[in-house]
C-alpha cells in the first residue's frame, strides 16, 4: 500500500459505494476510528483494510502488485517482455510471454498480469481482431473492476489502483481500434477525475499517458482545437518527468491536428511551418531517446508530407 494514501483509498471508496460511515464501519472498528483512518490519523491495521475493503467487494491483495514471486526469474522475463513490447519487437515479446506463462505460480494479479498482456500481444500478432480484443478486455474489466462502468458518466470519485488503470486504458485504446472513440474518451476522462484526487503518490506521471491518449481521441473525433489544448497541457509535464516516448506522441498529434485544421480550412496554409516544426522536434526528441521506430516514423512521413528529408 505504499504507492496509496489508504485514507483516502477507504474514504473515496466508500463514497463511490454510498455508504455512510456507520454502515462501513459496523462489525470492523468504532466510527470515530474509521473517521481517524481516512483522515490519516491513525495507521490502519492490515486485517482491518483488508475488512474495510471487502465490505466494499473491493479485492484487496496486495493492491493488485503483480510478478509479485521470489523466483527471480519470473521477475526479469517480465521485464525482457514490456521491453520488447515497448521497441515493438512483438516476435519477441511473443517468446518472454510464453516463459512467463510456464513460471506463473497461483498469484491472482499475476495471473490477470498475464490475461491483459498476452491478450494485447494476440491482437498484435494477428491472431484476434480487434473486436475480440475489445470483448477479451471487457470480459477482464467485468472481473476487476465490475463497478468502473457506473461511473463513465457519474462524477463520482471511484480510486482505481494502479493495476486496474491499466487494464482500463488498454481497454480505451481497444475501443479506438474499432473506432469507438466516444467511449476511449470517457474511459480516460474517468481515470483522470480519479488521479487527480491525488490519493495515489506519482498520479502525475499515470497522468502523461492518459491525457496523451485523450488528446488522440479527441482529434479523431474532429474536436482538434480541444486536443492541442491537451497536448499543449501534458507536453511541459512529459518534458519535467523526461519521458520522451510521451513527449514525441504529443509533438506528432499537434502537428497531426494542426495539419488537419488546415486542411478543413480551419487554419490557413501559413500554419504549414507550425507542422514541419512540431514534426521535426519529434523526430529529434526521438532520436535523442534512441527511439529507432518513431525516428523513421517521423521521417518519413516529413519526407511524405513536405517532399525533403529532416535536417
Amino acid at each position: 500500500m505504499g504507492n496509496y494514501n489508504v485514507g483516502d483509498m477507504i474514504r473515496l471508496s466508500r463514497i463511490a459505494n454510498g455508504m455512510t460511515q456507520e454502515e462501513l464501519s459496523e462489525g470492523v472498528c468504532s466510527v470515530e476510528t474509521l473517521s481517524r483512518i481516512e483522515n490519516g490519523k491513525h495507521k490502519v491495521k492490515s486485517d482491518t483494510y483488508r475488512q474495510l475493503m471487502e465490505k466494499m467487494y473491493q479485492i484487496t491483495e496486495k493492491n493488485y502488485a503483480v510478478c509479485v514471486s521470489r523466483d527471480m526469474e519470473l521477475i526479469e522475463e517480465r521485464e525482457y517482455f514490456e521491453d520488447a513490447m515497448a521497441k515493438h519487437d512483438f516476435e519477441k515479446a511473443d517468446f518472454y510471454m510464453e516463459q512467463m506463462k510456464k513460471l506463473v505460480g497461483k498469484d491472482a494479479s499475476t495471473q490477470r498480469y498475464i490475461r491483459r498482456e498476452s491478450t494485447f500481444l494476440d491482437y498484435y500478432m494477428q491472431r484476434i481482431a480487434a473486436k475480440q480484443l475489445v470483448e477479451a478486455l471487457e470480459e477482464l474489466a467485468e472481473e476487476v473492476v465490475p463497478q468502473y462502468k457506473k461511473f463513465l458518466d457519474s462524477d463520482v470519485i471511484y480510486p482505481f489502483r494502479e493495476q486496474e488503470i491499466t487494464l482500463l486504458k488498454r481497454l480505451a485504446v481497444a475501443y479506438g481500434r474499432i473506432d469507438e472513440y466516444p467511449k476511449s474518451i470517457k474511459i480516460c476522462e474517468m481515470l483522470l477525475r480519479s488521479l487527480r484526487e491525488g490519493y495515489m503518490a506519482e498520479w502525475e506521471i499515470e497522468e502523461l499517458s492518459i491525457v496523451a491518449n485523450l488528446s488522440k481521441y479527441y482529434g479523431a473525433v474532429g474536436n482538434y482545437r480541444y486536443s492541442m489544448e491537451l497536448c499543449e497541457y501534458i507536453l511541459p509535464k512529459a518534458r519535467k518527468y523526461a519521458n520522451a516516448p510521451i513527449m514525441t506522441f504529443v509533438l506528432g498529434e499537434m502537428a497531426w491536428n494542426m495539419n488537419e485544421m488546415i486542411e478543413s480550412g480551419m487554419e490557413g496554409e501559413e500554419k504549414a511551418e507550425y507542422c514541419r516544426k512540431k514534426y521535426k522536434q519529434a523526430y529529434f526528441v526521438s532520436a535523442a531517446a534512441s527511439g529507432e521506430l518513431d525516428k523513421k516514423v517521423f521521417s518519413d512521413l516529413y519526407e511524405t508530407m513536405f517532399g525533403e528529408k529532416i535536417e
